[in-house]
């Protein structure tokens, strides 16, 4: 049977399945099972999610360095956004700093390994900011959902997985997830300090895949706490999806991690700007370098 993807493919494949035989384990029911999840009363909620963007390659004796931005913050819904953070960084495996440059052009150094790429390397720093925002809204007593999987246990936080290239269960359990129904959540399952399930966010068409719509909620914990913070997530997360004809990943992307997105990126700047004052510090360099030579 043939299906189509909703994503346009410069997304990706959100159901690139890799089947790496290290499966969960279903331990709420036998066997895999479809649950109504009612909506219940909200709690105060907080999505958090980060943008990053590469500004300039810099090629140093022995390793290339790169120049980049990442933002970090929170949609609160009905209240806006809170925990915002952007920040430049400069990510190289040498002793080597930017200057700053008139405008407020400012770059944090951060030492990688030199075997690191520094694209890696700054896609890790964002998610260690993420993680840093959410340990901080969970104090403050938020249900937070960062978008991406657990990091460490913090609270009421769930991570919200919407791209599945895992397949976290054995192929007879995973078989059961086409069958979820709109508003349905899987059996909980477990993977090292891990709990977490499967939700379907609306209802299928026959053209789509039939892992359209569905994503995964997993949280870190005691097993039943971790069951009451899943079920009653599953209840209200699909009020979020996203729509489809504001947002290609509808409607995995939620609406309100869609609206952050667009903020943070716009906190980040032109990056022609960006790069114009790379290219400035590393010019201020050279002379300074000059200078110290002739000295």
């Amino acid at each position: 049977m043939i299906s189509v993807s909703e994503w346009v493919p410069s997304y990706g494949d959100p159901h690139q399945l890799e089947d790496d035989h290290d499966y969960a384990t279903v331990w709420e029911h036998p066997q895999l099972q479809a649950i109504e999840c009612t909506p219940g009363p909200r709690p105060l909620l907080a999505f958090v999610d980060g943008v990053r963007r590469g500004e300039a390659l810099l090629y140093l004796e022995k390793s290339t360095a790169l120049a980049g931005v990442l933002g970090v913050g929170a949609a609160v819904p009905g209240s806006g956004y809170a925990g915002v953070r952007v920040e430049r960084v400069f990510l190289r495996s040498q002793e080597l700093g930017l200057p700053p440059q008139p405008g407020g052009w400012n770059w944090r150094s951060l030492s990688i390994p030199l075997d690191l790429n520094p694209g890696m390397a700054l896609q890790r720093a964002m998610r260690q900011a993420e993680a840093e925002v959410g340990l901080e809204l969970s104090r403050q007593g938020y249900t937070v959902v960062l978008d991406g999987p657990m990091q460490v246990a913090s609270g009421r936080t769930l991570g919200y997985v919407k791209t599945q290239q895992r397949l976290l269960l054995p192929p007879e359990q995973a078989e059961g997830l086409q069958s979820l129904g709109p508003g349905q959540r899987s059996s909980l399952f477990g993977w090292g300090e891990k709990h977490g399930c499967y939700v379907r966010l609306g209802r299928l068409v026959g053209h789509q895949h039939p892992y359209h719509r569905l994503v995964r909620l997993e949280t870190m914990g005691e097993a039943q706490v971790s069951r009451a913070l899943l079920h009653e997530a599953a209840g209200w997360l699909p009020d979020f999806a996203g729509v489809t004809h504001l947002d290609p990943r509808a409607p995995q992307n939620l609406q309100p991690i869609a609206g952050l997105e667009k903020e943070l990126r716009r906190r980040c700047g032109d990056p022609g700007l960006a790069l114009r004052a790379v290219r400035q510090a590393v010019a201020q360099l050279h002379k300074e370098e000059r200078w110290s030579e002739s000295a």
